[in-house]
């Protein structure tokens, strides 16, 4: 893919490093939420390289896909796999997002699952699928991650949601009137998010 990032952190190895840390702060009475990895959903991960996920999830970037359907005269772009479409992004959100319309939570349709990639890795994604999917999606939820930490009731002006989090990451689920809204997201995503906005801020005389 021409999407292919620049940087290669070694992700595989600092999996295996803070679980071992996990498992020594355990054997030692000593909580192990610091050193939890950071959330993911099936083999989606935070803190995933871009080309880690590309191979895993079989990444297509969107121009050319779109430009060899224009060519062959086909019905749909080849999305790859899982159908995901990625592009470079100018904003200080992402250096790079790939969304799929076809993946799925187990045998539950979404509407979008958009992954957002800064400094070579996954600091945000998401999941949107129609509320009718509310009781499977979150069911899945718990099933990996337990049950949230925070729920919060609808109110005035305010959606219910439920909130998980670790040292590393947090995840937010949303329900409103026709969606399920759930983010995934890295600690330190709002910081580098920050850190882009201003290098790209012109400098103040």
């Amino acid at each position: 893919m021409h999407l292919k990032s620049h940087h290669e952190p070694q992700i595989t190895t600092h999996r295996k490093l803070r679980r071992l840390g996990a498992a020594i702060a355990l054997a030692f009475g000593v909580s192990a939420v610091a050193a939890a990895d950071p959330y993911g959903f099936g083999n989606i991960h935070l803190g995933a390289s871009f080309d880690e996920l590309a191979r895993a999830l079989d990444f297509r970037d969107i121009h050319a896909a779109l430009d060899r359907q224009l060519a062959a005269k086909a019905a749909r772009p080849d999305l790859g796999r899982r159908g995901y479409g990625c592009m470079r992004r100018e904003d200080p959100y992402a250096e790079v997002a790939c969304v799929s319309h076809d993946e799925k939570v187990g045998d539950t349709p979404t509407r979008e699952i958009r992954l957002q990639f800064l400094d070579g890795v996954l600091q945000q994604f998401s999941i949107t699928a129609d509320i009718a999917e509310i009781e499977s999606v979150m069911a899945a939820l718990r099933q990996e991650h337990g049950a949230p930490r925070e729920t919060r009731a609808a109110t005035t002006g305010a959606f219910a949601s439920y909130h998980w989090r670790n040292a590393d990451s947090t995840i937010a689920a949303y329900s409103g009137e026709s969606l399920l809204f759930v983010s995934f997201e890295l600690a330190g995503y709002r910081k580098a998010v920050e850190r882009r906005q201003r290098e790209a801020a012109p400098e103040r005389r």
